[in-house]
C-alpha cells in the first residue's frame, strides 16, 4: 500500500471526527427549534412580501465590511502592498467555513496568506488571534451601547461575561508574551531540551508567533486596527438594517445591532459547515425575545434566512474567485490542511516556496 493509500483513510477518519459529528448534530438541533412552530406556508408568504430591492445596498455593504477586514489584517500584519493577498485569503476563509465544519476557514487563510505574502506562518496565525479579539471586543463594546435601548436576554448577558473575561485574559496573556520574549524563549527552549524534543525548529515557530504579536505593542497599529474594527462592525449593522428594511417599513437601528451581537457570539460555536442551524436559530431569537412586539417567529425566521442566504452567496462566489487566481482547489488546500507536520516544520526558503495546490 503506498503512502497516499494510507494517508486517504485517516484523512476520511479525521473528517469524520466525534467533533464534527457533535457541531452537526447541534446545528441540527438549532435547525429543529427554529422551525418547529414556523408553518411553512407562513414562512413562504413572509417572504414573498419582502421588498428584495434592499437587498441591493445590503450585497454592497456586506462586500465592502470584507475588504475593510482585509485592510485590517494587512495593518496587524505591518505589511504593505499585500491588500489584495489579504482579501483573497479570508475570501477562500470564507468558503473553508461555508464547505468544511468548525470553522476551517481560519486554518485555510493562515496557510493561503502564508503561502502568497511570504510571510512567517506562525505569524500570519498570531495576527489572527489577535484579529478575533479585536473582533470580540467591539462586539462587546457593541452590546454594551444596545443595553440601555433594550431589555437584553440574560442568556446573552451571560455569553458577553464571558466573553469580556477571556478577552481580558487573552490580552493579558498576549501583552505578557510580547514585553517577556527573551524569557518566554529560553524558558521553551529548556523545556524542549528537557523533553528531548527538537527546540531549533519549536522555538523558531515560537518567535514566529511573538513577532506576529506585536502589533500589540505599538500604539499607532492597534488604533488604526481598533478603528477599522469598529468601521467593518458598523458595517454589518448597516447591512443587517437593510434586510430588515426589505421586511418592515421602520426598523430601528438598535434591532439590526443587537442581531450583529447575537449572530456574532452564536457563530463562535463550532458547528457544521456554513453555521447552517446555529444562524437561523440565533437570528430568529434575537428579534422575538427583545422585540417580540415587532417580530414574530415567522417574520424573524425570514429576516435571518435572507441574511444567511446573502452571507452564504457572497462569500462562497468570493472565495471561489480567489481560490481560482491562487491557482488552488478545495481539495489541494483541504489536504494541506489535514497535515499537522506543516505547522511545526521550518519555514521553506522563498525560492522553495509552490503554489497553494502543489504543496
Amino acid at each position: 500500500m503506498t503512502v497516499d493509500e494510507t494517508r486517504e483513510p485517516r484523512q476520511r477518519s479525521r473528517l469524520l471526527s466525534p467533533g464534527m459529528w457533535l457541531g452537526i448534530a447541534f446545528s441540527l438541533l438549532c435547525l429543529w427549534l427554529a422551525f418547529r412552530r414556523v408553518p411553512f406556508s407562513a414562512l413562504g408568504e413572509a417572504l414573498s412580501r419582502a421588498d428584495y430591492l434592499w437587498l441591493v445596498p445590503a450585497f454592497g455593504l456586506h462586500l465592502l465590511a470584507v475588504w475593510v477586514r482585509a485592510a485590517r489584517w494587512q495593518t496587524l500584519l505591518g505589511a504593505r502592498g499585500i491588500l489584495a493577498d489579504t482579501f483573497w485569503a479570508q475570501a477562500i476563509g470564507f468558503l473553508f467555513t461555508n464547505a468544511f465544519p468548525l470553522r476551517m476557514g481560519e486554518p485555510a487563510r493562515i496557510v493561503t496568506l502564508a503561502g502568497r505574502s511570504r510571510l512567517p506562518l506562525m505569524g500570519v496565525a498570531a495576527s489572527v488571534v489577535v484579529e478575533r479579539m479585536l473582533d470580540v471586543g467591539t462586539i462587546l463594546v457593541l452590546l454594551v451601547v444596545t443595553l440601555p435601548w433594550m431589555d437584553v436576554p440574560p442568556l446573552v448577558l451571560r455569553a458577553g461575561e464571558i466573553f469580556a473575561l477571556i478577552l481580558a485574559a487573552g490580552a493579558l496573556g498576549l501583552l505578557f508574551l510580547v514585553r517577556m520574549r527573551g524569557w518566554t524563549e529560553s524558558l521553551l527552549r529548556r523545556i524542549l531540551e528537557r523533553l528531548h524534543l527538537p527546540a531549533d525548529g519549536l522555538v523558531h515557530r515560537w518567535r514566529e508567533i511573538v513577532e506576529g504579536l506585536q502589533s500589540l505593542s505599538r500604539p499607532a497599529t492597534a488604533l488604526r486596527s481598533l478603528g477599522l474594527s469598529l468601521i467593518v462592525w458598523a458595517l454589518y449593522v448597516g447591512f443587517y438594517w437593510c434586510v430588515l428594511r426589505a421586511f418592515r417599513p421602520d426598523p430601528a437601528l438598535v434591532e439590526a445591532a443587537f442581531m450583529v451581537v447575537a449572530l456574532a457570539l452564536a457563530i463562535s460555536v463550532p458547528s457544521s459547515p456554513g453555521f447552517i442551524g446555529v444562524y437561523q436559530l440565533a437570528g430568529q431569537q434575537a428579534l422575538v425575545l427583545p422585540f417580540g412586539a415587532r417580530y414574530d417567529a415567522i417574520s424573524a425566521l425570514a429576516v435571518t434566512l435572507v441574511s444567511h442566504v446573502i452571507y452564504f452567496v457572497l462569500t462562497s462566489i468570493l472565495g471561489a474567485i480567489g481560490l481560482w487566481l491562487v491557482g488552488g482547489s478545495l481539495g489541494g488546500l483541504w489536504r494541506r490542511l489535514r497535515d499537522p507536520g506543516r505547522w511545526l516544520a521550518p519555514e521553506p526558503s522563498v525560492q522553495n516556496r509552490v503554489p497553494v495546490d502543489e504543496r
